[in-house]
């Protein structure tokens, strides 16, 4: 039951990001559906407390080992990480918004080197990507769903 569960989440965000990328414009609703949809899935597994919400959304990023695995589920729910812990950053920067598509290119292009991402925990390296996106650009906070 709880594969089927987890099925159901991914489809529907799946299905939430066809609609934002059939558009020319997503709408800014939209956008919080599919954030409402990852938060949800992933807070779930791995809860956040406000303090670390609150620190996150000011650029203070901790090293939490909860928040490290939340981040990792959003990638790994919006099929961006594999089992190695290497993150696709070409897809990421594909489905950012044009808000945030430069930058995200920029920490692609800065946090991930080339062809030499090392097989290393899922978490740990969504984590590193993350805090690594935060000192380039705090923009960097609007990729996260967090509620």
């Amino acid at each position: 039951m709880e594969h089927l569960r987890g099925t159901n989440v991914v489809f529907a965000i799946v299905m939430a990001l066809l609609v934002v990328q059939s558009s020319t414009r997503p709408q800014p609703d939209e956008l919080d559906d599919i954030k409402k949809t990852l938060y949800n899935a992933c807070s779930e597994k791995f809860p956040l407390t406000e303090e670390i919400k609150n620190n996150v959304k000011n650029s203070i990023v901790i090293d939490d080992q909860n928040f490290k695995c939340f981040l990792r589920c959003c990638f790994d729910e919006m099929s961006l990480i594999d089992e190695d812990g290497i993150i696709d950053g070409e897809s990421l920067a594909a489905m950012a918004v044009d808000k945030i598509k430069p930058v995200a290119e920029k920490i692609v292009h800065d946090c991930l080197p080339a062809g030499k991402q090392e097989k290393q925990d899922g978490c740990e390296a969504s984590f590193k990507f993350f805090s690594c996106g935060i000192k380039l650009n705090p923009l960097t906070i609007e990729l996260l769903p967090l509620q």
